[in-house]
């Protein structure tokens, strides 16, 4: 085992089991429809770019207790060495121009259908952009974005916090939805509350991820300390469900369409999700926007992420036309009956204003599960994290 002074920043961040499709987009729809230009280029579903990041290989669990530790500045113990190296040495500044096509990273989830939904339904170009979005690994996210290979990524604020703390160039500008995590647990487990899961071992799909990020409060909340009394396992997104039916795990903590299938499937019951409880109002997706961008022209920063909560309306508006549209270009690997049911799970208002809002009582209370230093100046960061784009909704 190896032992690193820095937290984990891997991040699934909605990573599903296959990749989407990149290019091409609907003919004009109405509300109650979307529909596919089949005719139109079609990125490889199975192809992701390589962004210049290591991947995580893919193997057995991997087990995580004790994650974090020391007196205010967080540990990780690496098991096995299987996790890619944390992302804190090699920060580099955004770079290249702003006047060319607009780089968006996805990983896959249902989550982000405002990222889709903004590009088939050409809102982007309607703001006078040119947009590509990326289908793009976990581990290599906020890396490419900090890096500018990426000029922006969806992603809860609570994991980007750490490392826009430690100098990646990226900051966050607006919120997008909330809804996308859960807990879930064997529909006959004893589990009952969020209570009964202290030295219990929780499925991820990686260390400091979304899921693990937001319901380490709920844990907190609980009075377990979730970097000394939680048995994290680390398994593939799309191995979880399977995970927690061999009893190896005695619940899964992630994004979906993985944390909601095995209950869809009568497999599973939920336990608690990100519209729950004390932490209720924080987002489980933002606008993470490369630095050299909204340094360099905060027009075009501003145009994509007005256009990007144009879409968080319009999939909220139009939840059927959403889901076929993120099954039928393959964006996510779940059935179209699957992804509006978990759609209409979700609340798209998106807002500006009340991420803002949330950023600061969050990373105080964030602090105290031991990710950040203790030591952390909640306003100092606030300001560091936001991106005011003069965005009033």
């Amino acid at each position: 085992m190896s032992t690193s002074s820095q937290p984990p920043q891997g991040d699934d961040e909605h990573q599903a089991p296959a990749a989407g499709s990149g290019a091409g987009g609907p003919e004009s729809a109405d509300a109650g429809a979307a529909v596919v230009d089949s005719a139109s280029p079609v990125d490889s579903p199975d192809e992701e770019e390589d962004l210049g990041v290591p991947e995580e290989p893919v193997g057995s669990a991997l087990s995580r207790r004790k994650l974090l530790a020391g007196t205010g500045i967080a540990a990780v113990v690496v098991a096995g060495g299987g996790l890619a190296a944390w992302l804190t040495t090699r920060r580099t500044p955004g770079s290249g121009k702003v006047n060319r096509a607009l780089k968006i990273g996805y990983g896959g989830g249902v989550c982000e259908a405002p990222l889709y939904v903004a590009y088939e339904q050409k809102i982007f170009e309607k703001h006078g952009l040119d947009v590509q979005i990326v289908k793009t690994g976990s581990d290599e996210i906020k890396d490419a974005v900090g890096a500018g290979k990426l000029d922006g990524a969806p992603g809860i604020f609570f994991s980007w916090l750490k490392p826009i703390e430690q100098g990646i160039d990226a900051k966050l500008a607006a919120g997008l939805h909330e809804g996308c995590l859960r807990i879930a647990v064997p529909t006959d487990s004893p589990i009952k509350t969020v209570a009964d899961l202290r030295n219990k071992p929780i499925g991820v799909a990686a260390i400091g991820d979304s899921a693990m990020s937001f319901f380490s409060l709920d844990l907190l909340d609980a009075g377990i300390d979730p970097s000394q009394d939680v048995d994290w396992k680390v398994y593939p997104g799309d191995q979880l469900g399977d995970a927690l039916a061999k009893g190896e795990i005695v619940a899964i903590a992630g994004s979906d369409p993985n944390a909601l299938l095995p209950t869809l499937k009568g497999r599973a019951r939920e336990l608690t999700n990100n519209t729950q409880g004390a932490n209720r109002e924080q987002f489980c997706c933002a606008t993470a926007i490369n630095g050299r961008l909204l340094r360099e022209d905060p027009d075009v920063a501003r145009a994509l992420v007005t256009a990007w909560a144009e879409g968080s309306r319009w999939a909220g508006a139009n939840v059927g036309a959403t889901a076929a549209i993120e099954a039928s270009r393959k964006y996510v690997a779940a059935d179209q009956p699957i992804i509006e049911a978990t759609l209409k799970t979700y609340g798209f208002d998106p807002s500006a204003a009340r991420l803002r809002g949330a950023l600061e009582p969050g990373i105080e209370k964030f602090a105290r599960t031991g990710y950040l230093d203790r030591k952390t100046d909640p306003k100092a960061l606030s300001d560091k994290v936001y991106a005011d784009l003069g965005l009033t909704w």
